[in-house]
This record gives C-alpha cells, structure tokens and sequence, in this order.
C-alpha cells in the first residue's frame, strides 16, 4: 500500500513538473508576441537618481535600467574593482619593500 501511494506522488510531482515546464515554455513565447516597448527617459526622483548614478546610466520607461545602462553600469564597477585591485598590488609591494622583517 505504501508503495502504491509513493508510486501516484511521484507521479503526480512528474506531471506538476512537466506542466510547469509547458507554462513557462507558454509565458516566453507569449512575452516574445507581446513585448512592451521600453522608452529611455531621464531620471526624476531620488531613488532613480540613485539607480543611475546621477543620470549616468540609462533608464527605462518601466523604472529599471535598460539593457545598455546595465551593461555600462557593470562596466564601471569592473573597472572600479580593477583599479582598486592594482592600488593593493602597489600597496602590498611598497609594504614588503620597505619593511624590514629581519630583527
């Protein structure tokens, strides 16, 4: 018996599973279909200015970032990494050059 109900569980979790899939297979199409246009529009609140770094990166008519304000914003945080990296390389050699270890 208990293998029975084990048996229509996993069944039952497949078929969740599979129509799962079908839904979403079903919603990207139909966002495909169905896209909204997004306008790029200027920033015009506090929380927007925040978003875009002072009116840096591009902002949606949704009030999120468009593809390329995301692109450039995540090019200025690598390079922002970069450059901090390479300040504690300079730092780290500096401290082992002139700091004499020996007593």
């Amino acid at each position: 018996m208990a293998d029975k109900n084990g048996l229509l569980r996993r069944r039952k979790s497949r078929e969740e599973r599979r129509r799962s899939k079908q839904r979403h297979k079903v919603e990207k199409e139909y966002a495909k279909t169905h896209a909204e246009t997004i306008t790029v529009v200027e920033p015009e609140n506090r929380a927007e200015m925040r978003l875009t770094k002072k009116g840096k990166f591009q902002l949606g008519s949704d009030g999120q970032l468009t593809e390329k304000g995301k692109t450039d914003r995540l090019s200025y945080r690598y390079n922002r990494a970069m450059i901090l990296v390479a300040v504690l390389i300079v730092l780290t050699y500096l401290f082992f050059f002139f700091v004499n270890f020996n007593n």
